[in-house]
């Protein structure tokens, strides 16, 4: 293009589509040349410089673009309270279940029409553009963990512009991230009553619900997903895990079917279809399924977990152990922050090594997942089991002890401890005669 500012921004915006932030900034930055007051050249270096991780630049383009906004817009990000675990919060009040938003003028063209699709967004008032500024920004600064001043940002953009299309959601998924399951709900309510369509915020909404146990909710917000766009493989997925839950297994196994349909290549989508073939009895369909999902990779923590579940579920042990290696030993990276899951990881790979006839190391990763998770009454379970398989009898007893102390009607556990009084018990009698002769 030209060299004209116009041309210049817009070809700078379409290289940050493209995914090539560093050519897009040379664009950028020669529309600031040839005119320094254009503001849209500093706000979309935000952007650019965040994507290359260059968060200290990313910072210095804000402030350029302060510079060049209406004096209204001046709020300083660098006086936001840090250390704070609520302070932005306390900042702005919460969104309501019912408040109301003042429309936004973004895609309309002055006649209240809307724009042509080649128009950015941001080319309609100065409000709106350093509302983009914030955003920007906020995201840098959720890069290098600066989460409360990059809260304090969404919530500077909402005041800009509070049909923002991020902000609303960026702050919902914050809270999320924090625990605060309500205040992220609002966020979320909040930008559906701005968008009922938009179908990323309906996704993250409906996955904070699903793993919060709020299972209808989310599914009627997977369905409304799928309502809106029917391509969507992740959503299909999700309510076949949904039927799989409530015991709906042909619905599920259709559900994900049609995931697979979709997009073949989707994490654990075998996964759940081996799940249900095994509940519904199907054991060799379900291996083929779990064959599949071997050869994949992407898979999260969670999903490899669930297959090892899976995997001795149908007695093949060796492979769980060999699935969950990799997993354990880079638990630095990948659990060592979720003591749940690291401990679910050490007792699949515990059990499996037990059944191989592993015993020693088997009962090393059970202990291991008892220190993550006291008194686990499986891991109990199999600590005595190894013992008992080892021969040590008194060992397992003791095991048993404090695993009935804890859980006194697990079935497992009193039919362990019936076998093992009863070793203990030939044990004594063989003692006996020995002594006798």
């Amino acid at each position: 293009r030209g060299e004209d500012v116009p041309g210049l921004l817009h070809l700078g915006i379409d290289l940050i589509r493209a995914g090539q932030p560093e050519r897009a900034i040379h664009a950028l930055e020669r529309a600031n040349q040839l005119d320094p007051s254009v503001e849209l050249g500093y706000v979309h270096r935000i952007l650019a410089y965040a994507l290359l991780d260059r968060h200290e630049d990313a910072e210095v383009m804000f402030y350029l673009a302060r510079q060049h906004a209406p004096p209204a817009t001046n709020a300083d990000p660098g006086n936001a309270p840090e250390n704070q675990a609520h302070s932005a919060d306390e900042a702005t009040p919460l969104p309501t279940e019912t408040d109301e938003q003042p429309a936004s003028t973004r895609g309309h063209g002055e006649d209240g029409e809307p724009a042509a699709d080649d128009d950015p967004p941001f080319y309609n008032s100065d409000l709106e553009t350093q509302s983009f500024a914030y955003d920007y920004l906020a995201q840098s600064l959720v890069a290098r963990g600066e989460y409360d001043r990059a809260a304090w940002c969404w919530h500077e953009a909402l005041q800009l512009d509070p049909a923002h299309p991020e902000a609303n959601r960026s702050l919902a998924l914050l809270h999320q991230q924090r625990g605060q399951t309500e205040r992220a709900r609002l966020y979320f309510q909040r930008q559906l009553r701005l968008d009922p369509d938009d179908v990323d915020t309906l996704l993250d909404f409906a996955d904070m619900l699903f793993d919060n146990d709020r299972l209808a909710e989310a599914g009627e917000k997977y369905r409304r997903a799928l309502d809106c766009d029917g391509t969507l493989a992740i959503a299909q997925q999700r309510l076949g895990d949904l039927a799989l839950i409530n015991g709906h297994l042909a619905a599920a196994i259709d559900r994900y079917e049609r995931a697979r349909q979709l997009d073949p290549s989707l994490p654990g989508i075998h996964l759940g279809l081996a799940s249900a073939v095994h509940q519904r009895g199907d054991d060799e369909r379900a291996r083929l399924y779990v064959a599949e999902e071997l050869e994949r990779e992407g898979q999260s923590a969670e999903q490899v977990i669930d297959l090892a579940g899976l995997l001795i579920d149908l007695n093949l042990y060796h492979e769980t152990e060999r699935l969950l290696n990799p997993l354990v030993s880079g638990a630095d990276d990948l659990l060592m922050n979720d003591n749940v899951l690291y401990a679910s990881a050490l007792l699949c790979r515990g059990v499996a090594r037990i059944e191989q006839g592993k015993l020693e190391d088997g009962a090393t990763d059970c202990e291991r997942c008892l220190k993550l998770s006291p008194g686990n009454v499986t891991a109990l379970l199999q600590l005595a089991e190894a013992q008992f398989k080892a021969g040590d009898l008194d060992a397992a007893r003791r095991w048993l002890r404090e695993g009935l102390e804890t859980s006194p009607h697990h079935g497992p556990l009193r039919w362990l401890n019936r076998k093992v009084r009863w070793a203990r018990f030939r044990r004594g009698v063989r003692r006996f005669f020995r002594n006798r002769d």
